[in-house]
């Protein structure tokens, strides 16, 4: 079950009157049963109790009910308590596999009301949700926090790996030296990225209004990381066999973590073998990084030179003749191409 998922079992996040009132009960160690809901079938397992009318939900009000003996049952939008100090009577023949009394009664009553039932330990301050014949116990908000927050060192840690193998992919593509590997390590390091980031996310959910922070943090951690992906699919995989990205992209999402940390398995999935084969781009990357320039335009280019290494050398006399690019266009493209050279030693001018 998950609680971020289910209406009910929601009110149990971390902020939410319930939760708190819950908790109440726990660091109090009174122990309690509460049931979200009312049917037919509760009425039919219930017993005694005394009938709140009006009775406005707060965790305070849910706190001091719990020192009676019976259930409490609240309304489904738990915003009213309708009754205290409820018997419960499921049958004892429904299989269950709590040890504890007040628990034992929770997962039956669950089972035979299809309702959403708490139980709070007396002796342990245990708090266990039952729904939908399946079973979760509550952390503290400081034990999801601990974990949440050693998971995040590792997304900044592999958000560094990635950077630093994006920052080298770009500097041995203008080099033409770059070979499928290092292609590879891009996109084998961009969506463990992605999946450590998704794994983050669905566990920080369980703080509830305390994830704000967090989910700034893992957004930040994640910025640009899936748009140099797409990009870097496009410059380096082969059309005949990747029409677009899609279909690797939906190859890529299916591998184990074992087989997407072989790289040669990556490679034969992805068609980028022999890995220490030259992999030339075709330059949409670079063409994504100057600003202005319009994106229709980047096929159009890369229609007419085919590669990276083409269009690096390009002259602003050829670069005019793609359709929609102006002789500044031209010129701007030159100086661009002229500075990504010459940041690593090579010369346009030189190169003819």
């Amino acid at each position: 079950m998950n609680l971020n998922n289910n209406t009910s079992a929601s009110q149990l996040l971390p902020g939410q009157p319930l939760r708190i009132g819950v908790d109440l009960i726990a660091d109090k160690k009174a122990g309690a049963l509460i049931v979200i809901g009312s049917t037919t079938k509760l009425e039919k397992i219930s017993s005694g109790g005394l009938t709140l009318n009006d009775c406005e939900f707060s965790p305070e009000m849910l706190s001091e009910l719990s020192k009676m003996d019976g259930a409490i049952v609240v309304n489904e939008s738990v915003t009213k308590i309708l009754k205290a100090n409820v018997h419960l009577n499921p049958s004892d023949s429904i299989s269950t596999t709590q040890t504890g009394t007040r628990h034992r009664t929770a997962e039956r009553t669950s089972a035979t009301t299809g309702l959403t039932v708490i139980a709070v330990s007396e002796e342990t301050s245990l708090i266990k949700v039952f729904e939908n014949l399946q079973t979760i116990e509550l952390e503290e908000s400081s034990a999801i926090l601990g974990r949440v927050n050693e998971s995040l060192q590792s997304v900044d840690r592999m958000r560094r790996r990635f950077d630093d193998a994006v920052t080298n992919l770009g500097e041995l593509e203008i080099e033409n030296t770059l070979t499928n590997q290092e292609v590879l390590e891009v996109i084998q390091r961009g969506e463990l990225l992605t999946r450590l980031a998704n794994q983050v996310k669905s566990e920080a959910l369980k703080l509830g209004e305390g994830a704000g922070l967090i989910m700034i943090q893992i957004d930040s951690l994640e910025s640009g990381v899936l748009n140099t992906l797409n990009l870097v699919l496009k410059d380096h995989l082969h059309a005949r066999n990747f029409r677009t990205n899609t279909k690797a992209i939906n190859e890529i999402s299916k591998l184990t973590y074992d087989e997407l940390n072989a790289i040669d398995y990556l490679g034969s999935v992805l068609s980028k073998l022999p890995l220490d084969d030259i992999s030339v781009s075709k330059g949409y990357r670079v063409l994504a990084r100057l600003p202005g320039l319009p994106e229709n335009l980047h096929d159009q280019i890369i229609q007419k030179f085919k590669t990276l290494p083409k269009l690096l050398t390009a002259s602003p006399e050829k670069l005019f003749e793609v359709e929609g690019i102006g002789r500044s266009r031209a010129q701007q493209l030159r100086d661009y191409f002229d500075t990504l050279l010459k940041n690593i030693g090579f010369s346009y001018i030189n190169g003819h």
